[in-house]
């Protein structure tokens, strides 16, 4: 007989329970440890068949059982969607014996391998090795079959074309917001081999590592991809395939064995550049090598990308790639050619001024800077040697920004954006001690913004510096740091953004802005200051070109002007439109 006790409500796991014990069983809850515990239930005396009982809970909750004069030790949930405790009589005991979510997960796996081959009677074959392995009955088995099947999970075809298609067969895609669209999460395996493959799920390498000898027979068959064709394969990160040949039924290469990772994935199966009897070439790329690669094509015909049809005629005869994929995905990768050409073609924006600067110089003195004035209106400034690269060292190590404890980058509201393609962390400076390099930093970001800009800008009540890190094919596509487009701000608004640049990419990786061709590439200990108190016609609104090779990391304040240590930037309202006067 079920029973059911509720012990949290809108819990998410449930804990199974089995009693093959010929005596009512107390089933206790132990929330503060063994010593304390709460009767939750009762299992009734097994019969012929084990009596069947179930808590929802958490995980980490701990429970005890009792029968009689006997006790089991206490079992702890381990927060999978399903846990089953088994429990048998014993001389002195009651034994529980737990099977977590991933056991179970393990076994309807090799209840898949045992019983997918029945043409009939599949479902009475999955109960009847659930029940013989582990005594499970059929009200269970079909709860952790619905819960683990591979065929739950089974990737699906969402497309396919061969290498001379003109059209891309990709439909539905999301918008980034800016007026472009994000590349759909997908695989796309392609096959330039003169004879088909198969391509097969390895499910039996999803929760293990992969090996390059995987046997097809613990594959399931998803497609065939016919020869100089493609398909495309929409699946859950983490899932493996194995690449066949078709006439032999054999893995086409050592490499054949691929996991997908999330976002756009591409697998490229080419004839061995090594000899004729050297197995297939298996490459792969993922969104931001794909990036990478399309961009190197995409150089050999700059020349060309002030007219777009010369050029994507050009891209694609140039590409390794069908000519349709290569099209849309460097549409999709790079928003548009204009912003592949202002990141990649255009030079950097000549200095239309220059303005002297009193700054500090870390020793307690100032010194005069020159900066270069990019733009008018609105203001952007740069500053070439802000800080020195001992001093962008001693920052990075003092904040311990070499470590992996950045995460990726959020939008409001705490979502990730495939917009915002960056590593962050956030930094208190208020937490500094005056002299350390980081405060001395700190104080220099201000004296340049109200240097350049003639702001009220003071350190009191603004938001912490944003330290941002940007690997190969990392970007932040176009967007503005404030109000765009406000005008005037609102009092505590958003007025202005600096960039210290404390490492810098080798290719790629300036900042731009997109309503016009203002451009700047930093040297190591650059500085950019933008301001957008007054932006009717959003012409802050700027991106961080890709990483095309090395990596880029940047010290990001932004500055309000109104805030104080009273009136701080979280007591205004996202991105400073507050009901507070105007500036």
């Amino acid at each position: 007989m079920l029973r059911f006790v509720l012990l949290a409500v809108c819990a998410a796991q449930e804990l199974h329970i089995l009693s093959k014990v010929p005596e009512t069983v107390q089933v206790h809850w132990l929330p503060g440890g063994d010593a304390k515990s709460h009767p939750s239930g009762e299992l009734e005396p097994a019969g012929e068949e084990a009596s069947s009982f179930i808590i929802n809970t958490y995980a980490g909750h701990s429970f005890r059982f009792q029968a009689g004069t006997l006790s089991s030790k206490p079992v702890t949930h381990s927060g999978g969607a399903y846990d089953l405790v088994k429990l048998s009589p014993g001389a002195a005991a009651l034994t529980a014996e737990l099977v977590t979510a991933d056991q179970l997960h393990s076994l309807v796996g090799e209840m898949y391998s045992h019983c997918r081959e029945r043409d009939s009677g599949y479902i009475k074959c999955c109960h009847d090795f659930l029940n013989k392995s582990r005594g499970i009955p059929p009200f269970f088995a079909d709860k952790y079959m619905n819960a683990f099947s591979p065929h739950r999970l089974m990737p699906r075809v969402a497309g396919r074309g061969d290498f001379k298609d003109s059209k891309s067969h990709i439909h539905n895609l999301d918008d980034d917001g800016y007026g472009g669209s994000l590349p759909p999460d997908e695989m796309v395996v392609l096959n330039n081999m003169p004879i088909p493959v198969e391509l097969h799920w390895a499910y039996a390498a999803d929760a293990s590592d992969l090996a390059s000898d995987t046997a097809v027979h613990d594959t399931t068959l998803i497609t065939d991809v016919g020869s100089k064709s493609f398909v495309r394969i929409t699946g859950h990160p983490g899932q493996s395939f194995l690449a066949v040949a078709q006439h032999t039924r054999q893995p086409v290469s050592k490499t054949a064995l691929f996991r997908y990772p999330s976002e756009l994935f591409v697998v490229m199966i080419s004839e061995s550049s090594s000899g004729k009897d050297a197995k297939p070439d298996v490459a792969i790329w993922d969104q931001d090598e794909l990036k990478i690669i399309l961009s190197e094509f995409a150089k050999k015909c700059g020349d060309r990308s002030h007219e777009e049809q010369s050029f994507m005629e050009c891209l694609k005869q140039t590409s390794s790639f069908p000519p349709a994929l290569t099209a849309l995905w460097f549409q999709l990768l790079w928003t548009s050619l204009q912003h592949w050409r202002h990141c990649v073609y255009l030079p950097d924006t000549a200095p239309l001024r220059h303005i002297t600067l009193e700054l500090h110089d870390g020793s307690g003195r100032n010194r005069s800077v020159k900066a270069q004035v990019l733009r008018e209106k609105p203001f952007v400034v740069g500053i070439a040697g802000f800080a020195t690269a001992e001093e962008c060292k001693e920052l990075i190590t003092s904040q311990e920004l070499e470590t992996e404890d950045l995460a990726m980058a959020f939008i409001t509201g705490g979502a990730h954006s495939k917009s915002r393609r960056t590593l962050t962390r956030n930094l208190y400076p208020t937490h500094e001690a005056p002299g350390s390099i980081f405060a001395k930093l700190y104080t220099r970001f201000f004296q340049a913004a109200r240097g350049a800009s003639g702001y009220d800008l003071w350190p009191e009540g603004q938001e912490p510096v944003n330290w941002l890190h940007y690997k190969p094919g990392y970007e932040y596509r176009p967007h503005c740091d404030g109000g765009c487009g406000y005008d005037p701000v609102t009092l505590g608004a958003r007025v202005a953004s600096s960039l210290l640049y404390c490492n810098v990419a080798e290719q790629g990786g300036s900042t731009i802005f997109t309503k016009d061709t203002t451009k700047f590439t930093p040297a190591k200990g650059d500085f950019l200051f933008f301001a957008y108190k007054h932006d009717p016609d959003f012409m802050s609104m700027h991106a961080a070109c890709p990483v095309l090779k090395g990596v880029k990391s940047t010290a990001t304040q932004w500055y309000r002007e109104g805030v104080s240590a009273d009136y701080t930037w979280e007591h205004v309202q996202d991105l400073g439109q507050s009901h507070s006067p105007e500036l």
